[in-house]
C-alpha cells in the first residue's frame, strides 16, 4: 500500500437521469401486477427496528430482482396508496419525509420490464421529539448532516499506478460508463499481472480537514472472482496539522487470511491488521453486485476506528481502534480515495472488477 500525489482538481458532477420509465410502468399496469421475482433492495434509512426521529431520512438503493434492471422504483409508508417515487430506478433519496411518532413500516417497491418485484419492508419507531439523528449514527447508519462526493465510479479522473507494496509487476486501465449485465453506468477497472501484482486506482474527493466520520459506499461486481486476491477499498484525509489519516480496508484472500482489514502505521510504515468480519473475495459469487459499506471515523491524534461493515445487506460491527496517521507532504484537507486489486496467480493472469455508484459520505 503506497500512496501518490492527488490531483486537486475539482471534480465534475454527472446529473441523475430521468424516471420516464416510472410512469411507462404506471401506465401499463406493472404497478398492480405480482410480485414474481425475488428483490434487490438494499436500505440504509431507516434501519429496521431503529428509533428515529422526525423527520425521517430514506435512502435505499435497488437493482431490479433475478438480473433484470428496475425500471420504476417507489415507497409508500403504511398503509397508504400514495407512492414517492426515486430520484432514479436504481435511488430513493428523501432527507426530510415527515411522520408521526409512533411505529411505522415503509414498503420498498421496484418494478422492471417483466412486472413487480417483491416488496421490501422496513419497520421502525418515530419518537415525539424533532430533534436530528446522533452522530455518530446508529449501527450502519449516516448522519443527517453528511456531506455527499456523488457517485465518483461517474466522475473524471481516475488515475492509476502499480502498487510498489506488491510483488510481480501489474498495469492497469479503467472507463466509463463500461456494460455490465445489470449496470451501464458501471466504471471498469483491468489489470494485467505477474507473481501476484496489485494495481492501484485513484482520485481527488475534495477538500475538507474538518470531517471525522466517513462511510464508504459502493457496488462491487466481479466477472471472475478467482483472479482477485484482495481488494482494497480506501479513504485518505490530511487533517490540519498536515498529517494523512488513512481510513482504509481491504478484503483479503492472502496466505488464509480471509478477513477484513484494516491499515495502520508504526514507525512511519503502513501495516494491516486481520480484526474484521470474515472477507474473502475469490468466494464472492461472479457476476453478481455485491453492496459494500463501511464506517470509519477518527480522532484529532490520527487514531481510527473502523466501526462496521455491511456486506449484502449483512451488518457486522467492527470496532478496530489504531494510530493510522503520518506525514505524506499532502495539502491539509485533501480527500482522495483509493481502490487496489490484487491478483491471485503466482505466474501471471488478468483480473477485471466494476463499481457502481462509489459514493463517500463525510461529517
Amino acid at each position: 500500500m503506497q500512496f501518490p500525489d492527488v490531483s486537486h482538481r475539482r471534480p465534475r458532477f454527472v446529473l441523475s437521469r430521468g424516471l420516464a420509465s416510472f410512469f411507462f410502468a404506471v401506465l401499463c399496469g406493472a404497478l398492480v401486477s405480482p410480485a414474481a421475482f425475488a428483490s434487490d433492495v438494499t436500505v440504509a434509512s431507516p434501519v429496521n427496528g431503529t428509533h428515529v426521529a422526525n423527520p425521517i431520512w430514506v435512502r435505499a438503493h435497488n437493482i431490479g430482482c433475478e438480473g433484470v434492471p428496475p425500471s420504476a422504483f417507489g415507497y409508500s409508508i403504511d398503509g397508504s396508496a400514495t407512492v414517492v417515487r426515486g430520484e432514479t430506478p436504481y435511488d430513493i433519496d428523501v432527507a426530510h419525509q415527515a411522520v408521526a411518532a409512533g411505529r411505522h413500516i415503509i414498503h420498498f417497491k421496484s418494478w422492471t420490464a417483466r412486472g413487480a418485484c417483491p416488496v421490501v419492508n422496513t419497520q421502525f419507531t418515530v419518537g415525539s421529539g424533532s430533534a436530528p439523528p446522533p452522530s455518530p449514527p446508529t449501527a450502519g447508519g449516516i448522519a443527517a448532516n453528511a456531506k455527499s462526493s456523488g457517485d465518483l465510479s461517474a466522475k473524471e479522473p481516475w488515475n492509476q499506478i502499480h502498487d510498489g507494496g506488491t510483488p510481480g509487476t501489474s498495469k492497469g486501465s479503467t472507463v466509463f460508463p463500461a456494460t455490465t449485465p445489470v449496470y451501464d453506468d458501471a466504471r471498469k477497472f483491468y489489470m494485467t499481472y505477474t507473481n501476484r501484482g496489485g494495481e492501484r486506482w485513484y482520485r481527488f474527493v475534495a477538500g475538507d480537514s474538518k470531517a471525522t466520520h466517513f462511510v464508504l459506499d459502493t457496488y462491487v461486481f466481479l466477472p471472475n472472482p478467482s483472479q482477485v486476491m484482495n481488494l482494497e477499498l480506501d479513504i485518505n484525509q490530511s487533517m490540519a496539522n498536515g498529517e494523512t489519516v488513512l481510513l482504509a480496508t481491504q478484503c483479503a484472500g492472502i496466505n488464509g487470511v480471509r478477513r477484513w482489514e484494516a491499515a495502520y502505521t508504526a514507525g512511519k510504515l503502513d501495516h494491516w491488521w486481520a480484526s474484521g468480519p470474515p472477507c474473502d473475495p475469490t468466494t464472492w459469487k461472479a457476476n453478481v453486485w455485491h453492496h459494500i459499506q463501511i464506517g470509519m471515523h477518527r480522532n484529532s491524534s490520527g487514531v481510527v476506528t473502523h466501526d462496521w461493515v455491511t456486506f449484502d445487506g449483512t451488518y457486522h460491527a467492527w470496532g478496530y481502534t489504531h494510530l493510522a496517521a503520518h506525514f505524506l507532504g499532502w495539502a491539509p484537507g485533501t480527500i482522495n480515495t483509493q481502490v487496489q486489486v490484487e491478483g491471485s496467480n503466482k505466474t501471471s493472469g488478468s483480473a477485471t472488477i466494476f463499481l457502481h455508484k462509489l459514493t463517500i459520505y463525510r461529517w
